[in-house]
């Protein structure tokens, strides 16, 4: 099925006079009248608003999905709105939508409803293809783009559809106080280690660093009240000036090319324990696919 064939000319709207996304969604759902009677886009409207707190539909430059399943829908529901300027996202603060897809889905399609959202993240992919929707001013141009992009609604979720943009990588270079600012400002507790030209070499994580810190024996001690002679971390503050990530990194890490199956993605978070996966296309980065956003994307999609 093409994602195209899920979007009505009237369910497109193009530099409407809304503020908001809170608006905007409003909006949206007035364009599904035949198929949302008042009290159930009523209900729909609330049920967005409530998922939107929990956490936010914007993905990422100037695109956002807000999305919900709802008892008494018979069919998807895909709704667009296109604006150059852009409005408030409201959630993260200070930033601004310029696409926003709405989509709704019957209470039993959670497989549909994940395929669609995979779908419309990988129309929204590229740069290009961001502009030129933002550019258009005909609904049915923007359709007719949407079918030449050959975007279709999958029947299977991939790493590629689930996986989140690297949010900073280091170099092996990279000193160790440095890499270790970048951590802390990362969204999970580690980050992947790239060369020159994105290979993917490793990663460093908050255990490589506390382990600096340890004896190397600790593992060895049956009676750890030795610990308490040691200075907390000694080893760590006495070597940290002299330390690069390319010390410190493991390689031992998880990765699959994008077009892994979803399940197989769960599989080896869960049997390895691991917290992220990452992405590769042809040994370089594409992406990685947090363990938490399998709960927040798929779970409760």
């Amino acid at each position: 099925m093409k994602l195209s064939s899920l979007l009505t000319e009237s369910s497109i709207l193009i530099e409407p006079d809304v503020q908001n996304k809170e608006q905007a969604i409003e909006r949206l759902l007035e364009t599904f009248d035949a198929y949302l009677d008042p009290t159930m886009r009523k209900l729909v409207f609330q049920r967005l608003l409530d998922r939107e707190r929990k956490i936010s539909s914007y993905v990422d430059h100037g695109v956002a999905i807000p999305h919900c399943k709802f008892e008494g829908l018979n069919r998807v529901l895909v709704g667009l709105i296109t604006s150059s300027k852009g409005f408030d996202a409201q959630d993260p603060p200070d930033t601004r939508i310029n696409l926003l897809f709405l989509v709704l889905a019957p209470a039993e399609k959670n497989t549909l409803m994940l395929q669609t959202l995979a779908a419309v993240a990988r129309l929204c992919h590229t740069k290009e293809m961001r502009d030129a929707l933002r550019r258009t001013k005909s609904p049915a141009r923007i359709i007719k783009q949407i079918e030449e992009s050959g975007v279709d609604v999958k029947s299977t979720i991939t790493a590629g559809d689930v996986m989140a943009v690297a949010p900073s990588v280091l170099l092996p270079e990279t000193p160790l106080p440095d890499a270790i600012s970048q951590i802390i400002e990362a969204p999970d507790d580690g980050l992947p280690v790239t060369d020159s030209q994105n290979k993917l070499l490793g990663e460093l994580s908050s255990i490589e660093i506390l382990a600096i810190g340890l004896p190397k024996y600790v593992d060895l001690l049956k009676d750890d009240t030795f610990l308490t002679q040691f200075e907390p971390f000694e080893n760590y503050f006495r070597q940290e000036k002299h330390l690069t990530v390319r010390d410190v990194m493991t390689r031992e890490i998880l990765t699959v090319e994008e077009d892994a199956p979803i399940i197989k993605v769960t599989n080896m978070l869960v049997s390895g324990r691991k917290s992220r996966l990452y992405v590769v296309r042809d040994g370089k980065l594409c992406g990685i696919v947090y363990r938490r956003d399998l709960l927040s994307r798929v779970l409760q999609a």
